[in-house]
């Protein structure tokens, strides 16, 4: 179900990017406020630089964990349908989610075992 889940730093080294043909993955981003930011993305390496290069240059939280799923057709779908699942924890002020993701991972469980 899960392919990372570690440091940032390391994410190039353990995830290729997907191709057009495999789809892509579904992000979490564990933030230094404790939010966690859902993502979907075919460049899970590029994506956590581009939100790191933001880290410098707008003063954003920082990325200390990041979590990528298996790759999926409908990767656009397999988040929103995880955001949908996590509703209950959605910040109000911002796009993140003040959910750990320990508990974010269980409750994606049941859904990315029905996933395509």
């Amino acid at each position: 179900m899960w392919l990372y889940d570690g440091r940032p730093e390391f994410i190039d080294v353990n995830v290729a990017s997907a191709t057009p043909t495999e789809g892509g993955y579904v992000m979490a981003m564990e933030l230094t406020n404790g939010a966690v930011r859902l993502a979907a993305t075919r460049h899970p390496g590029r994506y956590v630089s581009a939100w790191r290069h933001n880290v410098r240059r707008y003063g954003a939280p920082d990325v200390v964990r990041v979590v990528v799923s298996r790759p999926y057709l409908r990767y656009e779908a397999v988040k929103r349908a995880l955001a949908g699942l996590l509703a209950g924890y959605k910040d109000a002020g911002s796009e993140n989610f003040m959910v750990g993701i320990d508990i974010l991972k269980e409750k994606a469980g049941e859904m990315f075992s029905t996933a395509s």
